[in-house]
């Protein structure tokens, strides 16, 4: 039995992200188009599917796993106050993460995500609640997801999501 894959199903799922993955970097290399990500909820998951395709770098320029507060406003400068008054798991938040994201990795376009993938309520927020956001120089979008499941399958939600809204944006640029 392979020690990264509890089920089929979870091959399954794997092999369409990782097919998402290559279709999302093949756009991106072909608009001449560099990426990077501000996740939390998703830990890295995102990152970490991009670079295991051979020839990422030339797309994906890097990633910030920004999973606490501070963390979100010490290297994303994501201010307190935003914080304060719509939680870590909001719209705000998720585009101060992008707002963040262009002033540090100067990428042509960034991912962020914030959300509840847990098994509690965090912040009154229910798990499988996430907000993806892409954001490039003219704007930023942020839409909302309700996800299912265990903590990796909605993990895996969130990236399948997050690869195809994102895939949509480049059909338009």
């Amino acid at each position: 039995m392979n020690v990264f894959f509890d089920t089929m199903a979870d091959y399954d799922a794997d092999a369409e992200l990782m097919d998402l993955a290559n279709q999302l970097l093949a756009q991106l290399k072909m608009k001449n188009l560099t990426l990077a990500t501000a996740e939390s909820a998703t830990g890295g998951f995102i990152s970490h599917l991009l670079t295991n395709i051979d020839g990422s770098s030339k797309a994906f320029i890097g990633g910030v796993i920004a999973y606490s507060a501070h963390l979100k406003n010490f290297t994303l400068k994501v201010d307190y106050d935003l914080i304060n008054d719509y939680g870590t798991i909001s719209p705000e938040v998720t585009e101060a993460l992008l707002d963040g994201l262009k002033q540090i990795m100067l990428s042509d376009i960034g991912i962020a995500i914030t959300g509840v993938a847990g098994s509690y309520i965090l912040e009154g927020k229910p798990r499988g609640l996430m907000y993806i956001g892409i954001g490039t120089h003219a704007c930023n979008k942020v839409k909302e997801f309700r996800f299912h499941g265990t903590r990796m399958e909605i993990k895996r939600q969130c990236a399948k999501a997050t690869f195809e809204f994102l895939l949509a944006e480049l059909e338009n640029m």
